[in-house]
């Protein structure tokens, strides 16, 4: 079963969650590429975006998240 959401899905709201971690949830990264969530998981079953598993779900390199975005520099905030 997939805990619920208890934060805003707003890309800044992701970000800020994302300060200081290593990975990211696919909904996480999905707020701040502004995808949708099922399009994050069909891309990482694709090997498009680079990940690892944990148990049942997957996690992306803030890293790469930030690249994707334009934001390798670091966290704008």
């Amino acid at each position: 079963m997939t805990a619920p959401i208890t934060w805003s899905r707003s890309a800044l709201a992701a970000l800020e969650r994302l300060d200081g971690k290593l990975f990211a949830t696919t909904s996480e990264c999905a707020a701040v590429l502004r995808y949708d969530a099922r399009t994050v998981r069909s891309a990482i079953e694709a090997g498009e975006i680079p990940h690892v598993k944990y148990g049942s779900t997957y996690r992306i390199p803030v890293s790469w998240i930030l690249e994707k975005a334009g934001l390798s520099g670091g966290n704008p905030a």
